[in-house]
């Protein structure tokens, strides 16, 4: 009996030995993550796109509804590089020098777009993404095929002709972009405009988790100080570990990675003295790579917030000011999608969604590019406006008599 209890007694030991081993093994961490090859045309769009990147949140996180602002100029990006495909040679123009790609080929436009929306999705098998691009047209309308065809092989985009007046085409279309963000942007559009001829649409999905989790038994409420000096209580997060860092008489910056490491979150924090507009005043490409260019691995001490937003807006008006005119005008900007003089676009809406917690970051974006048909010639409803002298009469109606004749040249 005690040779059996002794043997039972060593069983048990060598399966909780082998028990632990599986579990530290499990929190190992993953090879690195294989960096994205491109060519040297496409490392220079990347660039570019960055510089976009921070023109645009210029714009919009100085804007009147700025706090909490929080854009993916990725999703921004891609709605725009399908339009690019169906512009006029001086509206192409305009909109290539705003995108910082002047000096590339529509073909090498395009070929980036499908290289990195395929990079992207596949870097991190411990990241969830998604990148999805779709067409909706008014049935009734005729869009060139080569414009559907373009983006169809380069975008992967999803093409839809449907009724626009039945509300299951609203539906369809906020469905598609529910499920393709993992429930996180649940509508983009409220209604469908009567004039409403087609949506571009773009949505991108993220999630992962952080190398280094924060553990929730850490996370106290504690200050938080916003600008002016006013406090609130906030639920903070709490670790020390070695990450990537760099600070200067200006910032302090530290890069958290997710999954594998092909992603991170960068966050930057202004020294003490100065404020978050500034930084977002003076922050570009050029000192973004020197604060990438100089990050090294430290031990640090973090407190970082937990928190969810969510975000809507309008990028016309930020578009507009960054130097895109023409695609809001009518007169055949827009010859790439269809024969119209009267085609525009109308609107360009943003939603965002963010949550960072103990264990990483979800992100979501929707960027809806609106196309309307502006009126040309004749208004379709007829219009009478008195307001210039006239000449009225009073008839009988079965004859046709006219009894009462006059002009009226000043009112009374």
């Amino acid at each position: 009996m005690k040779t059996l209890f002794s043997y039972l007694t060593l069983l048990l030991l060598l399966f909780s030995f082998e028990s632990c081993s599986k579990s530290d093994s499990s929190h190992k961490q993953p090879d690195p993550a294989k960096p994205i090859v491109l060519t040297t045309k496409q490392g220079e769009k990347v660039a570019g796109d960055n510089v976009f990147s921070f023109n645009l949140f210029r714009q919009v996180a100085t804007s009147d509804n700025k706090e909490n602002a929080f854009i993916s100029p990725l999703s921004v990006t891609m709605a725009l590089g399908m339009l690019y495909n169906g512009t006029s040679p001086d509206a192409r123009e305009e909109m290539a020098n705003t995108l910082q790609m002047s000096n590339f080929s529509d073909t090498e436009i395009n070929e980036y777009y499908q290289t990195m929306s395929k990079a992207l999705l596949k870097v991190d098998p411990l990241t969830s993404m998604a990148i999805a691009n779709s067409i909706w047209s008014e049935k009734t309308y005729p869009v060139k095929q080569s414009f559907v065809d373009v983006n169809k092989k380069y975008f992967d985009a999803e093409v839809q002709s449907l009724d626009f007046k039945l509300k299951s085409t609203l539906d369809a279309i906020n469905k598609r972009c529910k499920k393709k963000t993992n429930d996180k942007i649940i509508k983009i559009l409220d209604d469908i405009p009567g004039d409403a001829i087609m949506y571009l649409i773009n949505a991108v999905y993220f999630k992962s988790k952080w190398q280094s989790e924060f553990d929730k038994k850490d996370t106290k409420r504690e200050d938080f100080t916003r600008e002016g000096g006013v406090r609130q209580q906030v639920d903070m997060m709490n670790q020390t570990a070695t990450f990537p860092y760099y600070e200067d008489n200006d910032l302090q910056v530290i890069e958290m990675p997710y999954g594998n490491g092909a992603f991170s979150m960068v966050a930057i924090l202004p020294a003490d003295g100065k404020t978050l507009d500034e930084l977002v005043n003076t922050i570009d490409n050029d000192i973004w790579n020197n604060v990438l260019s100089n990050l090294r691995e430290r031990k640090v001490q973090i407190k970082f917030p937990r928190f969810k937003i969510e975000c809507e807006f309008s990028l016309v008006n930020p578009i507009k000011n960054m130097g895109m005119q023409l695609i809001f005008k009518t007169g055949g900007n827009l010859n790439g999608i269809a024969d119209d003089p009267r085609l525009f676009v109308s609107e360009i809406k943003h939603k965002t969604f963010v949550e960072v917690n103990e264990e990483g970051t979800e992100a979501a974006a929707v960027t809806a590019i609106e196309m309307r048909l502006a009126s040309i010639g004749p208004s379709s409803q007829p219009q009478f406006f008195a307001n210039r002298p006239f000449l009225y009469l009073i008839k009988e109606k079965s004859t046709g008599a006219i009894l009462f004749i006059g002009r009226m040249d000043k009112p009374v």
